[in-house]
């Protein structure tokens, strides 16, 4: 069975790996409740359209930017030239993008966003949380990359279905496994654990991508899937600001805006912090980046059906 039929939503980037279903962490191994804090970002998605995501993939501008893209796995090789997806690897967040017609059927406009956690507790304290709120909704996944022989652990996630599977918006919870890095870096099998989302993505400074990291997401969502997503933000730790006809959700180094819509439901715009300055507005399809006053980066999507300004 495909993937996306298993566990659609987790980690689009997984979608050639092992995936099976994880039984909840028993009561006496589960980290303190009180230990949850503020979810920090593992990375985002977006299925862009043809001329976005040529443009996007293509901008000399945007390379020197956020450093070069990637095709994935296992080599961060640069992608072909008719990859369906390509990844921009930052700091500690990453960004993938998809074209159209993707290996996945996933619709131009379809966002996906994984929080992400350092630990295997923090991951364990934020499912103990959830299923306080969503109880046997909540499903948690372990991941192996199955590229290789013998397949080796990449992740845990945990996802409740009705968030995570959605036409518009996917949204899970993610902590890498000791065993992922050891294999990446060649680490022999007693060598510390290593989890953290940093120590993951800190040889592409070497390789010239790591030179960012995603600061700000803003998504348009429908009513139907504002009061679930809501209360699974809040339980997991985010510090909710309510402002005029939107939500911040601040997590650890970024934070989340919703705003309820009637249609065309989607991404509105993403932040970057970036070692350098954009120098100038790049024109990218439907979609432009600008700088702000505070020197982040602004890439801004038109909806699909849309004009751009």
């Amino acid at each position: 069975m495909h993937r996306a039929d298993v566990v659609r939503g987790i980690a689009m980037a997984a979608m050639l790996a092992i995936v099976a279903p994880t039984p909840a962490v028993p009561q006496a191994a589960r980290a303190p409740i009180d230990r949850l804090h503020r979810p920090g970002l593992n990375h985002v998605y977006v299925v862009l359209d043809a001329a976005t995501y040529a443009a996007i993939r293509d901008s000399r501008a945007l390379r020197e930017l956020l450093g070069r893209a990637d095709g994935g796995l296992p080599d961060y090789a640069p992608a072909s030239a008719d990859a369906d997806r390509i990844f921009f690897r930052g700091r500690q967040t990453y960004l993938e993008l998809f074209a159209p017609e993707n290996r996945f059927g996933e619709p131009v406009g379809k966002v996906g966003m994984a929080l992400g956690h350092d630990t295997p507790a923090s991951l364990d304290a934020l499912e103990e949380a959830w299923r306080g709120v969503c109880g046997e909704k909540i499903r948690r996944t372990s991941v192996a990359y199955e590229r290789i022989r013998p397949p080796v652990l990449w992740y845990d996630a945990v996802q409740r279905d009705d968030t995570a599977a959605g036409t518009d918006l996917a949204i899970w919870a993610m902590a890498y496994r000791p065993e992922f890095h050891r294999w990446q870096s060649g680490a022999p099998a007693d060598a510390p654990s290593r989890t953290a989302r940093a120590d993951i993505l800190a040889p592409r400074a070497a390789d010239g991508q790591g030179r960012f990291d995603i600061a700000s997401i803003a998504i348009d969502v429908l009513p139907e899937l504002r009061d679930g997503l809501d209360a699974q933000l809040e339980a997991a730790g985010f510090l909710r600001k309510q402002e005029r006809g939107r939500t911040r959700w601040i997590g650890d180094g970024w934070e989340l805006t919703l705003r309820t819509v009637n249609g065309s439901p989607g991404l509105v715009s993403l932040g970057f912090n970036t070692d350098r300055r954009l120098p100038q507005r790049l024109a990218l399809g439907q979609a432009w980046a600008t700088r702000s006053r505070s020197g982040e980066t602004h890439l801004s999507f038109a909806k699909p059906g849309e004009v751009k300004n």
